[in-house]
C-alpha cells in the first residue's frame, strides 16, 4: 500500500497505534506531500480517497485521468466525479467495513475492475475537458453579473 499525502494532525488527528502501524509495516510505503502525484498514479492500480470533506477533489480527476478507478467516500466532489459501479465506487464516509469491501472488491473482482478502469480516462476527457469547464464557468459567471444588475 501507498500513502500519498500529509497527515492532518490538527483536524483529524491518527491513532498513535495506527502512526505506529505505518511507520512499522513493511507493506505500508508513506511518502508524505507529494507537488508531482503522477508518478504516483503510474505505479498504482486504484485511487482509494477516504475524505470526510472536499471541496472539488484533484485528486480524483487527476487519477481518472491517469487511467486509474477510485474509491471514494460519499462525499461532494468526490460524488459528482465518480459514477457508482463505471468509473468507481463511492462508499459511506467514516464506514470503514464499506471503505474495506470497495479495495476488497476492486483487487478480487478483475472483471468489474478493469470494467472501471478501462471507463476511467474517458469519463473525466468527456466530463472535464477544459474548455468545457471554462465554458460553463464564464456562463456562471455571466448569469452572476446580470443578477447583480438588476
Amino acid at each position: 500500500m501507498l500513502l500519498v499525502g500529509s497527515f492532518e494532525s490538527d483536524l483529524d488527528p491518527l491513532l498513535p497505534e495506527t502512526l505506529k502501524e505505518i511507520e512499522a509495516n513493511p507493506k505500508i510505503i508513506s511518502v508524505g506531500y507529494q507537488k508531482d502525484v503522477r508518478p504516483y498514479f503510474a505505479i498504482s492500480d486504484v485511487l482509494v480517497f477516504p475524505s470526510y470533506r472536499e471541496g472539488f477533489p484533484n485528486v480524483v480527476m487527476q487519477a481518472g485521468a491517469m487511467g486509474l478507478p477510485s474509491t471514494v467516500s460519499n462525499i461532494n466532489g468526490c460524488n459528482e466525479i465518480i459514477v457508482e459501479g463505471e468509473n468507481g465506487i463511492i462508499f459511506s464516509v467514516k464506514n470503514t467495513e464499506a471503505l474495506l469491501r470497495s479495495m476488497q472488491k476492486m483487487k478480487e473482482d478483475k472483471a468489474y475492475y478493469q470494467e472501471l478502469k478501462s471507463n476511467a480516462r474517458a469519463m473525466i476527457q468527456n466530463r472535464y475537458e477544459q474548455k468545457v469547464v471554462w465554458n460553463a464557468l464564464l456562463e456562471e459567471y455571466n448569469l452572476l453579473v446580470s443578477q447583480l444588475k438588476n
